[in-house]
């Protein structure tokens, strides 16, 4: 037995003339092979529709589910213009400050660290604007005058530096208040955290299902191929020309179904951009479904192609040890 495997590696390094094989001969036979293998897992594959399409259709709901829960809160974090750049401070300045003093206090603001931009709001302005929502619009035409003192919108950096900013901005002549509504911004913090961390946690469990199903798929192909295994391995066959079939069909599995998971989050967009579009407009927002895109489209197939590969790595690996020529 061993003199036949030495004959037969002899005989792989050897052309036709007796010659020892080039780098370049031995290249082209590897590529070759491997599209020849890539080919007939594909056919094999097609031999046996209903089988492969139930496969490929767990595997495309296994990663359908929470790459639509990821796109779900990137949606939301993009609806509400990202946490950081809704901390928005209202500095309230004294009554009866003059101009000058007030065009100074927002130099002042300006001049801090960590503040993005500084948006004056005079009396006036914060009294029309305070009609037009209020619906109070007649009853405040008798006041005497206007009770709304003049004030700066301060846009921090970073949510962070919020905290800071109040305190620096309280010890400033001429503030009376300084507000900001933080209990808001860190529920939504919270719950997108809460969110990405719930993508981690599904994707990883059902990672391990799709390992699982096209695991038992190589399974009962390597059963189904027991006999052939065997007689590859009797004339030298090494386990990797063995394995590398298997592992191209499990590859073909996984990119099978990132593709048909592709198309489910597709239409699924398209299904749901009406709804949303209507409910944007009653709110005058420009919002819009942001969907797979190009480069969550190559992730996706990505992911399933390694899936895949990896659950077939498995069962190759236990399975194809048990298999040994008598």
């Amino acid at each position: 037995m061993a003199a036949t495997s030495s004959k037969a590696r002899d005989s792989g390094q050897r052309g036709a003339r007796g010659k020892v094989l080039s780098r370049g001969d031995k290249w082209r036979g590897y590529r070759y092979h491997h599209r020849s293998t890539l080919q007939s897992s594909a056919v094999k594959m097609l031999r046996e529709p209903l089988q492969s399409l139930l496969t490929v259709v767990v595997i495309a709901i296994a990663l359908t589910l929470p790459a639509a829960l990821y796109l779900s809160v990137e949606n939301i974090r993009q609806l509400s213009g990202g946490v950081e750049s809704s901390a928005q401070l209202s500095v309230f300045v004294t009554k009866g400050a003059r101009g000058p003093a007030v065009e100074g206090l927002g130099r002042q603001l300006e001049g801090l660290s960590g503040v993005a931009s500084v948006t004056y709001i005079s009396a006036d302005s914060a009294l029309e604007e305070f009609k037009a929502m209020s619906g109070f619009g007649a009853a405040l035409q008798y006041l005497d005058e206007n009770p709304l003192p003049e004030a700066f919108l301060v846009q921090p950096l970073l949510l962070n530096d919020a905290t800071r900013l109040v305190t620096e901005i309280r010890q400033l002549k001429l503030v009376d208040d300084v507000q900001l509504d933080m209990q808001w911004l860190q529920r939504l913090d919270a719950l997108l955290d809460m969110g990405r961390k719930l993508v981690l946690a599904l994707a990883a469990a059902l990672g391990v299902g799709v390992i699982l199903v096209v695991g038992n798929t190589i399974r009962l192909a390597i059963q189904s191929r027991r006999d052939e295994i065997t007689v590859v391995k009797l004339v030298g066959g090494t386990d990797a020309y063995v394995r590398r079939p298997f592992l191209y069909t499990g590859l073909l599995f996984g990119i099978f179904g990132a593709v048909v998971a592709a198309i489910m989050l597709t239409v699924l967009g398209f299904w749901l951009a009406g709804p949303v579009d209507k409910l944007a407009g009653l709110y005058q927002s420009q919002f819009r479904v942001t969907g797979l895109g190009f480069g969550g489209f190559i992730s996706l197939l990505l992911i399933g192609g390694a899936v895949g590969l990896a659950g077939a790595w498995l069962a190759v690996g236990q399975h194809l040890r048990n298999i040994k020529p008598s």
